[in-house]
């Protein structure tokens, strides 16, 4: 479902950027995180993804992304995910 919904959104050449916002109740941090990983590998992503994990198994999600080998900018918290976002799309770098 993720691959899906990335295929979605790159379809628009407008986006600039991709903001995963996650928190992880019912569904596991770690499970959503190769899900992200796996999609973004087979989507051949182009443009910055943000990611924002929060809930059951956060250290280990946020560690698959960190590990996976692709670029990845990952936000512990809302607030530092909004501003990775806004400095991808305007040129800044944070």
């Amino acid at each position: 479902m993720i691959t899906k919904g990335f295929e979605i959104i790159l379809k628009d050449r407008r986006v600039k950027a991709i903001l995963v916002n996650i928190f992880g109740g019912i569904l596991r941090c770690d499970v959503l995180a190769r899900g992200v990983v796996a999609a973004a590998e087979k989507s051949q992503m182009r443009i910055p993804l943000i990611v924002r994990l929060e809930g059951t198994n956060v250290t280990e999600g946020r560690r698959i992304l960190e590990d996976s080998g692709v670029e990845f900018l990952v936000a512990k918290d809302l607030a530092e995910a909004a501003g990775l976002v806004a400095a991808q799309v305007s040129g800044d770098s944070c």
